[in-house]
């Protein structure tokens, strides 16, 4: 039996949280004894609490921002919790080198790997979804972050990436270097769920009252600052002046939100964008779409993205990290620079106008399945303790 303690920061609605999720579910428990480590809050929280075999330990000090008080007791939290879990594993007749720790999101990344560190866990693994620095981003902060991920770097093991481009950048970076096991795991999803939008597209729009004839963009995004949505409610208004049935859904929420909502009035695009929330239905709002897009300043590499392309829906985004490995412009979408909204004005037209879709995409993206994901997971696991 080999215990694997995931470790994440918060389970809000989004790639990194899903992927754990999934990981945790899905883990042959006959040969995986899973436990799940967070700070509670999210909304994903219940799913969590759902999820047979797999044992909870919310960490309430285990926050997103930095805070060094909280941040501090997390870590000590952690730490003693993971002390615990190797004498339950050592009890059960667990070979004490068959215990790994996986941490997942920046914040819990560095604190996880160091709490593990201190406890002497033999094998410690961080999956990398994207990174806390960015271009653009302040230097004290980018410096900041970028040293905390070469101190967490030094007592880890292996690395899991969802892009090549992640793997790739930590590398330059010097975070990742020739003594650690580093590979690429596509963030995997349940794609079957996507492949028959074009059979419920009618019905689905009836049931969100949206015209047969409108041309709906849909962008599925947290209201963060990453995720960018003013850049996208500027090109959208430029879209709505020239296409007159264009609309924009927006799933999703966050701090954000009104600031967006003021934006909107700001552009008079109230009758034109609807904010749904949060949604669980994402597979059906790609039914009623025609184009998919995100107006990201970085991202790992975005599920709307593979998404899209399982949903045979085009996808304007941004040409950032991993976005690249799944979107091919003029083939199955566009890309544009990041933060330049006329651009992405310019794609959402094209792409309503010549609506791309590669055949040849239907079997690229089983790279991204959710079996995939946990098979690739399953062997890295097993290769790292023997």
């Amino acid at each position: 039996m080999i215990t694997v303690v995931h470790i994440i920061t918060r389970l809000e609605l989004g790639g990194a949280q899903e992927n754990t999720l999934y990981t945790c579910e899905r883990l042959d428990h006959r040969r995986f004894r899973v436990i799940l480590m967070y700070g509670p809050g999210g909304e994903l929280d219940r799913r969590a609490e759902r999820m047979p075999g797999v044992e909870r330990r919310p960490v309430p000090e285990l926050v997103r921002e930095i805070h060094p008080r909280a941040d501090a007791a997390a870590l000590w939290h952690i730490a003693q919790s993971l002390r615990q879990e190797q004498t339950a594993h050592r009890q059960r007749g667990g070979d004490p080198r068959r215990f790994i720790v996986h941490t997942h999101s920046s914040k819990a990344g560095v604190v996880g790997r160091l709490a593990a560190a201190a406890v002497r866990v033999p094998v410690i693994v961080h999956g990398i979804h994207s990174y806390a620095f960015h271009q653009g981003q302040h230097p004290a902060k980018f410096a900041l972050y970028l040293g905390a991920e070469h101190a967490a770097s030094a007592v880890t093991d292996a690395f899991v990436c969802v892009a090549e481009a992640n793997l790739y950048e930590g590398r330059a970076r010097g975070i990742i270097r020739s003594r650690h096991t580093a590979t690429v795991v596509r963030s995997g999803m349940e794609l079957h769920a996507f492949k028959s939008s074009d059979d419920r597209r009618f019905e689905v729009r009836r049931g969100l009252d949206i015209p047969d004839e409108a041309e709906v963009v849909l962008t599925v995004a947290n209201f963060k600052p990453q995720k960018d949505p003013l850049t996208l409610i500027e090109a959208f208004a430029t879209l709505a002046a020239q296409r007159p049935k264009a609309i924009l859904l927006f799933a999703g929420d966050g701090a954000l939100r009104p600031v967006v909502e003021a934006a909107i009035r700001q552009h008079g695009l109230s009758g034109r964008v609807r904010l749904l929330g949060w949604r669980n239905d994402v597979p059906d709002l790609m039914a009623a779409c025609d184009v998919v897009t995100l107006s990201s300043i970085f991202e790992g590499l975005p599920r709307s993205a593979v998404q899209a392309v399982a949903a045979r829906r085009p996808f304007v985004g941004t040409q950032v990290d991993g976005t690249p490995e799944v979107i091919r412009p003029g083939r199955n979408g566009y890309l544009v620079p990041p933060r330049d909204p006329a651009a992405l004005a310019r794609a959402l037209d094209d792409a309503l106008r010549h609506r791309p879709v590669d055949p040849e995409d239907e079997a690229r993206i089983e790279a991204w399945s959710v079996e995939r994901m946990v098979s690739d997971q399953e062997a890295l696991y097993a290769r790292l303790v023997e």
